[in-house]
């Protein structure tokens, strides 16, 4: 017969472990519940009331523009701007188009914009209300800009049919504004906030984007003062969704920025929101921003941010201006949390004093040895470290698969899978580390380190990065978490379970939000932050008896995630390899070479390439054009083909007190679409108008062209093949030295090169100039 006590001990010992087992069960709830409230789990259908936006509906206003890439100078853009002149019109609206020049200085940027704008009056009482978004695609890519930005388009032209169907008169304007050559170096924003005669009016914009195909919509906040009545009226606005913090606004201010909603902010003071997807980052600006690939949940997301904001704003007081920051971050049921920059010190102050209270209430009322917690410090630490080492996995994985550094992006298309396995390794390490220094009732020593550490953070960002100190809320969680575990002998696993919840809403996003928007370059941050979470959690799962066998299960889920990456490691017709390849040719040396900017050649650039390609730097010295700091890779001497080159014309060349007086255009003679003209940085000038647009100079060597970091003087893209007028004033005696590339992105369809067609299972490199026939010209004065 057994005996009695072992019975009951052992009856005792399977009570726990189901708590346990609930309790994790919980976890693993609140961590699936975080996620859920990022977004919409359900879509707006055809049958919802004309009277309230539709995805369904909005979808078909993006599937008719993004039929076709629509980048500024090609055909499809015209169709692209009727379209929605069509559509506007169509709701009873008055549409006026705005062409004129704009050259962005930061960005060196010159294009004609077409802007498509619109207004609905209000009564008359109030103020002005600004909706935008671009309908330009990214050039040269083949992108069909069904993401980037059809979805901002079609979100406003739904929301706005709802809006007009209602019947209501608002007591504020609103002006619909679709800019145009956002692409290019948001010219669009800039001739309207600079040239017309609304925008100073304009009291709020709301700014739709995307830098990806999916995912929910992050809404960052453009102010020149304080953030805090815009985060409030944000707040009442009530979105059903809001996904927001202030570490994002705050690092966003730090970082140059490069939306429409920036250049209201910095030439207009306009303040305003701008809202933008970022999932599934390698479609972004690619072949593969098609409508199929738009989630709709995220089109859903900007329908009902724009609804409850259009809802709020078209009667409300639109002067936000304000001095005072604000802390803000979303959280679940709360849905927004928000407090002053003033508070963040005695926060900080607040949760040291109740750290140390805590740790001598410990030692002297509870006899916890300060050996014991600093022992705490050691899985801790190893977990980091490991966690650091485990990391350089992604450069492993490029190592192994070079071809992944193609995706410029960062992101590559088995990310999500790459990400989990680590992750889900991460965690096994760290339950395994922690299983080895396990000891019964041992949570609460062991909770001390990582808390320090989150104070640690808390502190610094709070010093630097004050967006960020929301960090110190899970803190005082996991202090409350303690106490009632010393203040328990036997402590309810469910309360501290719920004690850990905030933990979860507010680190745990960051663990995927990091590497899908910056790459799995900062796969670092994602594996340090889930040691450190996991450290928050550590009041309950310090409790946990069954820590080997969640080892084993979460390196089980790592398995089964790295074996589904490598099975999408390839590049199928729905994960497109992104190749670049350009004839260039040197007019004044006669040389002609292939190009490309691929650190790996697949078999289609092979078969122009060759095997065994030189590195580019060695046979020519000609500048890269790549987003990111792209050169060309390798090259090859090509077989000479005439391509015509621009003609410059010289219509003045005087010295006039001193100054130097310079007006050339540049006439392409071929359908060329880009031009970029070079000249030494060294030289300063006095004057600048591109196109009849003048520059800003200020006449001295702190203004934008003449503090730059190269040669580079402008990128200029044609429509209609008109030419590039420049006219400048330097010092007399200066030696004027200019490199003038045209590009024209038809390599593929000339046939004097008869070159294999693309494969099915590539596209067009996004962020360079590939596909392009490229002309090199010098030419001084």
């Amino acid at each position: 017969m057994p005996n009695p006590t072992t019975f009951i001990l052992h009856f005792r010992y399977m009570k726990i472990n189901y708590a346990a087992i609930l309790s994790f069960l919980l976890l693993l709830g609140l961590f699936y519940y975080s996620f859920s409230t990022h977004k919409p789990q359900s879509i707006s259908g055809a049958e919802t009331p004309l009277t309230q936006f539709s995805t369904t509906r909005a979808m078909s206003y993006v599937d008719s523009l993004a039929q076709h890439p629509h980048s500024v100078g090609v055909p499809a853009h015209k169709k692209v701007q009727d379209y929605i002149v069509q559509q506007l019109t169509a709701m009873g609206l008055k549409v006026e188009l705005q062409s004129d020049f704009a050259y962005k200085p930061g960005w060196g940027a010159l294009s004609r914009a077409e802007n498509i704008i619109a207004k609905i009056p209000g009564d008359g009482s109030g103020q002005t209300l600004l909706l935008m978004s671009h309908y330009d695609s990214a050039p040269h890519t083949q992108s069909r800009g069904a993401s980037d930005a059809g979805s901002g388009v079609a979100a406003i032209l739904e929301t706005v049919r709802s809006f007009k169907a209602k019947g209501k008169k608002a007591k504020n304007d609103i002006i619909i504004l679709f800019t145009d050559a956002e692409e290019l170096g948001l010219n669009g924003a800039s001739i309207f906030v600079n040239k017309h005669k609304w925008a100073k009016d304009i009291d709020l914009a709301l700014n739709f984007e995307a830098r990806g195909s999916g995912g929910p919509s992050n809404m960052i906040v453009e102010t020149n003062g304080g953030n805090g009545a815009l985060i409030k009226a944000f707040a009442k606005a009530n979105p059903s969704h809001p996904f927001a913090n202030s570490l994002m606004y705050s690092v966003y201010k730090l970082l140059p920025n490069d939306t429409d909603s920036t250049v209201l902010r910095e030439d207009g003071d306009i303040d305003g929101f701008f809202f933008a997807f970022i999932g599934d980052h390698f479609d972004y600006h690619t072949a593969n921003d098609i409508p199929s690939r738009l989630d709709p949940a995220s089109l859903e997301h900007q329908g009902r941010y724009l609804t409850a904001l259009l809802d709020y704003f078209q009667d409300a007081n639109l002067n936000l201006k304000a001095e005072e920051d604000y802390v803000y971050l979303n959280m679940p049921l709360l849905k927004m949390m928000y407090y002053p920059f003033s508070w963040i010190l005695p926060m900080l102050v607040g949760a040291w004093i109740l750290f140390i209270a805590l740790l001598i209430y410990a030692v002297k009322k509870k006899e916890l040895k300060l050996i014991t917690i600093g022992r705490g410090f050691l899985p801790l630490i190893i977990s980091l470290i490991v966690g650091y080492i485990l990391s350089l996995g992604w450069n492993l994985i490029l190592a192994i698969d070079p071809a992944q550094a193609d995706i410029l992006q960062g992101f590559p298309y088995n990310g999500y899978e790459l990400l989990t396995g680590f992750v889900a390794l991460m965690i096994a390490i760290t339950f395994a580390v922690y299983y080895f220094f396990y000891k019964p009732n041992d949570a609460a020593s062991l909770s001390f380190a990582p808390l320090f550490f989150w104070l640690l953070i808390a502190t610094g960002v709070g010093i630097y990065l004050e967006g960020a100190s929301f960090f110190v809320i899970p803190v005082y969680f996991g202090l409350l978490a303690v106490f009632v575990i010393l203040q328990s002998g036997k402590p309810n696993l469910f309360i501290l379970t719920l004690l850990c919840a905030p933990a979860i809403f507010i680190v745990a996003h960051y663990i995927k939000e990091f590497p899908v928007g910056l790459g799995l370059k900062m796969l670092v941050a994602a594996l340090m932050l889930t040691v450190l979470l996991f450290g928050l959690l550590l009041p309950v799962i310090g409790y946990y008896r069954m820590k080997a066998k969640l080892a084993i299960a979460f390196a089980l889920v790592s398995i089964g995630a790295f074996i589904s990456a490598y099975a999408k490691s390839d590049f199928t017709e729905d994960r497109p390899f992104p190749t670049s390849l350009n004839y260039i040719y040197d007019v004044d040396s006669g040389n002609t070479f292939y190009a490309t900017y691929n650190t790996h050649l697949d078999d289609w650039l092979k078969l122009t390439l060759g095997e065994n390609p030189e590195v580019a730097s060695e046979i020519f010295n000609t500048a890269g054009s790549g987003k990111y700091g792209s050169k060309f890779t390798f090259a090859k001497k090509a077989p000479k083909k005439f391509i015509a080159p621009s003609q410059i014309y010289t219509s003045r060349d005087t010295v006039i007190d001193g100054k130097r007086f310079l007006n050339f255009s540049v006439f392409p003679q071929r359908n060329v679409n880009d031009i970029v003209l070079f000249l030494s940085k060294n030289v300063v000038l006095n004057t600048a108008r591109f196109n009849g647009q003048e520059v800003q100079l200020e006449n001295d060597e702190t203004s934008v062209l003449n503090n730059r970091n190269s040669d580079y003087l402008l990128s200029y893209r044609l429509t209609n093949r008109e030419p590039l007028e420049v006219e400048l004033v330097t010092e007399s005696k200066a030696a004027l030295d200019f490199t003038l590339f045209d590009y024209s992105y038809d390599l593929l369809e000339n046939t004097d090169f008869d070159l294999p067609s693309r494969p099915i299972n590539t596209m067009p490199m996004p962020f360079v100039n590939t596909d392009a026939l490229i002309t090199i010209q010098h030419f001084n004065y």
